[in-house]
């Protein structure tokens, strides 16, 4: 019997989405607390603690929007653009001021 492939881009669709929220995700979850653990105007320990925390929350909404959006292309999207801002923000502020902690 032969296999269609009606199911093909609803699979691609379900393996692209997947792929967003645990990649793009990923990538959120670590690049946004950085950013805020370098923000926030209390002591490293504090910081570090809120930030780890913030990180869970970030994972946990990346899935849910991956798969809550209309298309796959919004989901990288909306993930990944956040997660290079905060990166590149991150890095430019220990690049430019170093760690506020040292």
């Amino acid at each position: 019997m032969a296999r269609s492939t009606a199911h093909t881009p609803l699979l691609l669709d379900v393996l692209s989405r997947s792929l967003a929220a645990l990649l793009g995700g990923y990538g959120l979850s670590v690049a946004l607390p950085v950013l805020v653990g370098l923000l926030l105007p209390v002591e490293r320990g504090p910081a570090t603690v809120t930030a780890l925390l913030l990180s869970f929350l970030v994972y946990t909404g990346a899935f849910l929007w991956a798969f809550g959006v209309r298309s796959h292309r919004r989901a990288w999207s909306g993930l990944l653009f956040p997660a290079l801002l905060c990166g590149g923000l991150a890095t430019l502020w220990l690049t430019l001021l170093g760690d506020p902690a040292l």
